[in-house]
C-alpha cells in the first residue's frame, strides 16, 4: 500500500510504508529524459544528472557528497532514461533525514561549476564508449533506432560524443530551470519510517522548488513502418547478438498487461516457450529472452539471443515460428496458469526490498499519473484470459510491425529482410 500527497507547488509525495525492513530508501524523480531534448543538445539529461553529485551549495565538493553517502554505509546511484531521471539513497532507517537533506541538496541546489563540467566530459564520453563495446547493451540503442528512426524515441539517451564536447554550462543551466520544477517531480519514500513525519519533513525540504510547469514537452512519436525491417550494425563479436519483435502498447493501454503476460509467457522464465524451444531444444543460445516495454507514449514486445554467427538464421527462424504459433493456436488454461502464479511469485520476491518497491510505484505514477497498488496490478494480471493473449498476439504479431535488430559480423540487412517477409 502507499499514499499520494500533492503539495500547493505541485511536487508529489509517494510514501510506501514496509513491515520487517530496517532500511528506507528515497527516490527523487524528475518527469525529464532524452525524450524532452532538443537534437542538437542530445544526452544533456544523462549529463545534468552527472552533475548533480559533483557540489552543491551547502556541500561545495564531489568529495562531501562521496564521503557523506559513504558514511552512512548507503546504497546510492541516479539513472536516466528516455523520460525520467531518478536519484535515490537506500540506507538504514536511522539516516533517513540525512538521506532526505542530502537528495533534496543535491537535487535543488547543484553549482553545475564549469571546471566540473569539463571534468566530466570524458567521463561521460567513455561511458558512452564503453556501453558501445557492450552488445548486450548496444542492442537496444540500435533496435530503438530500428523502430523510431531520427526522432527522440530512436536517439540514445547517452548522446553523441561531438554534442557531449560542445555542451555550455549555459546550457546545462537553461535546461535545469525549464525541467526541474516542482511539477515535474515526485518524491518516493518506501521502507520502515513515520508517515506523519516523513511527509512534513519532505514538505520542509522540497516546499520551496519553483512552482511553474515544465517548459520542454516530449514530442508525439511518429510510426511511418509499413513493412518488415531490419538493420545489421557491423562488429567483430564472438556472438551475434539479435533483438526481434513488435511494436507494442504504451503504459496507459488498456491492453498492456496482457501484452506484459504473453511476453513472460514466451520468454519471461525457464519454461517460456522461446527458452525451451531456442535453448533447451534446439541448442543455439546460453541467453534467450522475452519482454514486452512500455513508455508513455510507445511500446515493444521483443526477444533477444545471443548466439554463434553460423545459427543465426535457425534462431531468427525458431523465434518467427514460435510467435506465430502463440498468435494462432489459444494458449492452453493450465499453461496461463503457471505464467500468472510465476508472475506474482517474482514480483512479491522482488517487492521485499525498499528499493523496489520506490521504484515499483514512483515508474507508474511518472508514466501514468495512476500508480497501482501490487494487488490491483495482480487483478488485471489474473483477469487476462487465453482469448486475450490470442487476441493481442493477432494484433502485434503483424508483419508492418516486425522488427529485427542484429550486432555482429553480418553487413548484409537485405537477406534478413528477405528472411522477415516470410512471416505472414
Amino acid at each position: 500500500m502507499f499514499t499520494k500527497t500533492k503539495l500547493e507547488n505541485g511536487l508529489r509525495i509517494l510514501m510506501a510504508p514496509m513491515q520487517g525492513t530496517n532500511t528506507v530508501t528515497i527516490l527523487v524523480l524528475c518527469g525529464t529524459g532524452s525524450d524532452y531534448e532538443v537534437r542538437e543538445q542530445g544526452g544533456i539529461s544523462h549529463f545534468l544528472e552527472h552533475m548533480f553529485f559533483k557540489g552543491t551549495k551547502n556541500r561545495p565538493t564531489p568529495d562531501a557528497i562521496k564521503h557523506e553517502l559513504d558514511g552512512m554505509g548507503s546504497l546510492s546511484n541516479a539513472f536516466t532514461s528516455h523520460e525520467l531521471t531518478g536519484y535515490h539513497i537506500k540506507a538504514a532507517k536511522t539516516y533517513l533525514d540525512q538521506s532526505l537533506d542530502l537528495l533534496a541538496d543535491i537535487y535543488k541546489n547543484s553549482t553545475l561549476a564549469g571546471e566540473e563540467i569539463e571534468r566530466e566530459r570524458q567521463v561521460i564520453i567513455e561511458e558512452l564508449h564503453k556501453d558501445r563495446d557492450t552488445p548486450t547493451l548496444y542492442i537496444w540503442w540500435v533496435w530503438e533506432h530500428l523502430l523510431y528512426g531520427d526522432q527522440p524515441a530512436g536517439l540514445d539517451v547517452i548522446g553523441e560524443e561531438k554534442i557531449i564536447r560542445a555542451l555550455t554550462p549555459e546550457d546545462f543551466r537553461n535546461y535545469f530551470h525549464s525541467q526541474y520544477v516542482a511539477e515535474n517531480t515526485a518524491v518516493v519514500v518506501a521502507g520502515n519510517f513515520d508517515e506523519r513525519t516523513t511527509l512534513a519533513r519532505v514538505g520542509e525540504l522540497f516546499g520551496d522548488m519553483r512552482h511553474a510547469p515544465p517548459v520542454r514537452k516530449k514530442p508525439d512519436v511518429a510510426l511511418g513502418q509499413s513493412a518488415p525491417q531490419a538493420h545489421c550494425e557491423y562488429k567483430e563479436t564472438d556472438q551475434t547478438h539479435l533483438a526481434i519483435g513488435f511494436h507494442g502498447y504504451d503504459a496507459l493501454h488498456p491492453k498492456r498487461y496482457a501484452a506484459d503476460v504473453l511476453a513472460t509467457l514466451l520468454g519471461g522464465s525457464w519454461s517460456a516457450r522461446m527458452w525451451d524451444t531456442i535453448r533447451d531444444k534446439m541448442g543455439l543460445a546460453y541467453t534467450v529472452w522475452t519482454s514486452h516495454e512500455s513508455y508513455s507514449n510507445r511500446g515493444f514486445l521483443t526477444t533477444y539471443a545471443g548466439v554463434d554467427h553460423k545459427n543465426v538464421e535457425q534462431t531468427i527462424r525458431a523465434a518467427l515460428e514460435e510467435y506465430k504459433k502463440i498468435r494462432d493456436e489459444k494458449i492452453p488454461a493450465e499453461e496461463l496458469k503457471r505464467v500468472k502464479d510465476y508472475i506474482r511469485g517474482t514480483t512479491l520476491i522482488g517487492l521485499e526490498a525498499s528499493n523496489a518497491v520506490a521504484s515499483f510505484v514512483g515508474s507508474e505514477e511518472m508514466l501514468t499519473g495512476n500508480p497501482m497498488t501490487v494487488e490491483e496490478v495482480f487483478a488485471k494480471i489474473e483477469a487476462v484470459t487465453p482469448d486475450d493473449l490470442q487476441a493481442v498476439a493477432r494484433e502485434l504479431f503483424r508483419p508492418e510491425k516486425l522488427n529485427l535488430a542484429m550486432i555482429g559480423p553480418q553487413k548484409d540487412s537485405a537477406k534478413f529482410n528477405a528472411l522477415l517477409k516470410e512471416f505472414s
